[in-house]
């Protein structure tokens, strides 16, 4: 039995939430039941003073309204403050275990005064400790332990003081009063079991918030985290550029987006594996933040291997200037992963706001038109985005216009370039060359509008039309004469493209074997696997593939050795200064015997003049292709030349003629 009591005394330090709660209850209610107690003490000490003795009618009331008052005070003073687990456990201990001597002084000082008095103040004494037992159940009811014993205490001595009067009366109101008091412990117990599961189930309910709030936030993280490198992805980049927008209407506060580009990323994708990338990724963040650590720049991975520089306070252009090489120069030391390592290097693009552009849209497409800028004409120097940009950008949109509106199979034509074989001295084959002359803008470099083509979706259309064009005259050339034709990026990323080319060829009846396409190094590597797919699908229908300027792209051993090609033809840059650097004669001679290596035909771009020529042929070359030999012709100027050397009967060795 005593040992269940200590039970049902004992609180659960381990039930903090429902610990808490209680204490703010009894915060609120302790000092509303100390209130009612006070003035029911005063009405009985009021009442009683003529009768009772000082000490129970002045004494004893003083002191419990002092005690009263303190207790109220104690609670009033700690409502408001953020408590420990441990003061509030204390808390309440102390209140339980008060509970019971104050309930037993209460009741005996209010019953002390039944010996004195008439009927009337007897009943008020009666009514007084009703009272005080309703108050002390109802106020203490979330500590069911204080409530109950209070209740408990005050129920047993009243009824056992009534009962010992010997009064029926007195027997009705000591059996009514017990009868209340077991209501009360019951309805105390419901209550407590209701505020526990109450307290409960706001708890869940805050963890569950606090849970969703995390999730929220771990959400909000991943939407504005790039999850490979742990930068800010392109969400975040472009919600702080706009941040710094509305900042500048408020402080005029300049600032800079840079956008950082990696040159050679992409073959370490498709050599070294997309393992060996992410490490590299991985290691250009680390880079990167270890540089601008503690400055006011904004570091994002935009995407792929594109990165992104939002330079606060940027200052003058040469401090950005130098910021931007800082960051280029950070990829001096070379990037190693498992299988290897490599060297890289960037290219940044830059756009001041609002110098540039007065809009997040205008400023970023401006930056990426500097940066594409820079790639094309100043790898690993930062560029500026600049008048003369938005006046190239006006030309380009005008250069676009006209081609979609272009009459393509009236202003399109191709020209034809010879290729020449040393072995027999005559035409091995031509090289169709696109052309166009615009109504409205003239004749327009090929580069121009085929990189046009390729950014407003037209290249397909396009190169079908040019392939129609080549295939229908190279249809009459004498011989077993080669056609080769240069496919763009575009034509690699599917084999679709191709196989409508090859089917124009069929329909014109020109045999695939004497097709050649020629592909660059930077096409295969946009999408390796893919133009893979492409170049095989080339080779099964019987026609050849080229390698075409090699030497200018990735020129690696790894790819061409991989690649189903035919036949490499060397960039003029490598024939240009061959008179004069050693170097470049060794180069190419590298490369002819490693096409004899490999079994695959080489061709010579760019023999302008004879002391090339000579040179060329000498060091082992057995095709060339340049202005010394024939510039592009037309399709009747073609047509002519090769009806002329094919039908010369028993003409001289080409390379005596040359030299007379």
């Amino acid at each position: 039995m005593l040992q269940e009591l200590r039970s049902f005394l004992k609180i659960d330090e381990n039930e903090t939430d429902l610990n808490r709660a209680r204490f703010r209850a009894l915060s609120r209610q302790l000092p509303l039941m100390y209130g009612i107690l006070s003035i029911n003490t005063l009405a009985v000490a009021f009442t009683h003073m003529d009768v009772a003795p000082v000490l129970q009618s002045v004494i004893m009331p003083v002191m419990v309204l002092l005690f009263a008052a303190l207790r109220t005070i104690n609670f009033l003073r700690v409502r408001h403050r953020s408590l420990t687990d441990e003061e509030v456990l204390r808390g309440l201990r102390q209140t339980l275990w008060l509970s019971f001597p104050t309930g037993l002084v209460i009741c005996a000082w209010g019953l002390s005064f039944y010996q004195f008095g008439n009927d009337l103040q007897h009943a008020q004494i009666v009514f007084f400790i009703g009272v005080t037992l309703l108050t002390c159940a109802f106020c203490l009811m979330h500590l069911k332990q204080a409530s109950i014993l209070v209740t408990t205490t005050v129920t047993v001595i009243t009824c056992s003081f009534l009962i010992s009067l010997q009064s029926t009366v007195m027997l009705a109101v000591a059996l009514n009063l017990g009868l209340v008091a077991v209501a009360l412990c019951s309805l105390v117990l419901h209550s407590e079991r209701d505020f526990a599961r109450m307290v409960t189930q706001r708890r869940v309910q805050r963890e569950q918030h606090n849970r969703l709030l995390a999730l929220n936030e771990e959400n909000e993280r991943l939407a504005n985290t790039d999850s490979l490198t742990g930068l800010a992805n392109r969400r975040q980049f472009l919600a702080e550029i706009d941040a710094c927008v509305e900042k500048h209407e408020r402080t005029g506060q300049q600032f800079v987006v840079a956008l950082m580009d990696l040159d050679g990323f992409k073959p370490i994708n498709d050599v070294f594996g997309h393992p060996a990338g992410d490490q590299v990724l991985v290691d250009t963040a680390a880079r990167l933040q270890k540089l601008f650590k503690g400055q006011p720049v904004t570091v994002a991975r935009l995407g792929g291997d594109e990165f992104g520089l939002l330079i606060r306070n940027p200052g003058t252009d040469d401090n950005v200037l130098a910021i931007a090489r800082m960051a280029c120069a950070s990829f001096d030391t070379p990037f190693t992963f498992d299988e290897g390592a490599a060297n890289l290097s960037a290219t940044v693009g830059m756009a001041r706001f609002p110098t540039a552009a007065n809009s997040r849209s205008l400023l970023f497409d401006r930056a990426d038109y500097a940066l594409y800028y820079a790639k094309q004409n100043a790898k690993s120097e930062p560029v500026f985005f600049s008048h003369e940009h938005e006046r190239l950008i006006f030309a380009n949109s005008a250069l676009e216009q006209a081609l979609r509106h272009a009459d393509l199979d009236k202003e399109m034509r191709v020209e034809f370039q010879p290729v020449l074989d040393l072995g027999c001295g005559h035409t091995k084959g031509l090289e169709a060359l696109a052309r166009w002359s615009c109504p409205t803008l003239g004749r327009i470099r090929p580069d121009l509008f085929i990189k046009a083509a390729e950014n407003i979706g037209m290249i397909g259309r396009l190169t079908e039309v040019l392939f129609r064009k080549a295939v229908d005259e190279a249809r009459h050339w004498p011989g077993e004469l080669t056609l080769s034709f240069n496919l763009s990026a575009t034509s690699l990323t599917s084999e679709a493209p191709v196989m409508r080319l090859l089917s124009i060829a069929d329909q014109l009846g020109f045999p695939t074997h004497r097709l050649i396409f020629e592909i660059t190094e930077s096409a295969v590597m946009n999408d390796f696997e893919s133009a893979m797919e492409v170049l095989n699908l080339i080779r099964s229908s019987g026609a050849h593939v080229a390698i075409d300027d090699f030497g200018t792209g990735f020129s690696s051993l790894a790819y061409v050795h991989r690649l189903p090609i035919d036949i490499l033809k060397i960039d003029r840059s490598f024939v240009r200064d061959l008179h004069a650097n050693e170097r470049s004669k060794n180069v190419l001679r590298s490369m002819l015997s490693l096409c004899e290596n490999l079994n695959i035909a080489c061709i010579v771009e760019g023999v302008e003049t004879q002391e090339q020529f000579d040179l060329v042929c000498d060091l082992g070359g057995q095709l060339i292709q340049g202005y010394y030999y024939s510039k592009p012709l037309s399709s009747g100027d073609a047509h002519m030349v090769l009806q002329i050397e094919f039908d010369t009967m028993n003409r001289p060795p080409l390379r005596t003629v040359v030299n007379q």
